[in-house]
């Protein structure tokens, strides 16, 4: 049953990622800007969600009420959204997209680099 279970989840995961791209539009749209700076998104939230637990921020009991969780979940979106968008991506790029030139420097030495320079 393990083979046949890896195949058939193997084909539905073929299937939805073609759904998926086909799903995906070939033009810009208003939120290809934020799509992006997902990466953006994705690393720097992890910071906030620490820091909300550092600062307990979770502890308030109205939070965890049906109200208190949509609240959560609209300032979730809100802030990773924000996340996403270019004056964040222009503040954070030296860190989360640092200029390696450094690194790949030409050199006259065979097999040169720039480990080779040490």
């Amino acid at each position: 049953a393990g083979p046949v279970m890896t195949f058939a989840l193997f084909g539905c995961s073929m299937v939805l990622t073609v759904c998926f791209l086909a799903w995906v539009p070939r033009r810009r749209m208003w939120f290809t800007v934020l799509g992006a700076g997902t990466l953006y998104g994705y690393l720097l939230h992890g910071f906030l969600a620490k820091g909300s637990r550092f600062w307990d921020w979770y502890d308030h009991p109205w939070l965890h009420r049906p109200l208190g969780e949509i609240a959560v979940t609209a300032v979730a979106v809100a802030v990773v959204t924000a996340l996403c968008t270019p004056p964040v991506q222009r503040t954070f790029r030296f860190a989360m997209e640092p200029r390696m030139e450094w690194a790949f420097r030409p050199t006259d030495r065979p097999g040169g680099g720039a480990a080779a320079d040490r």
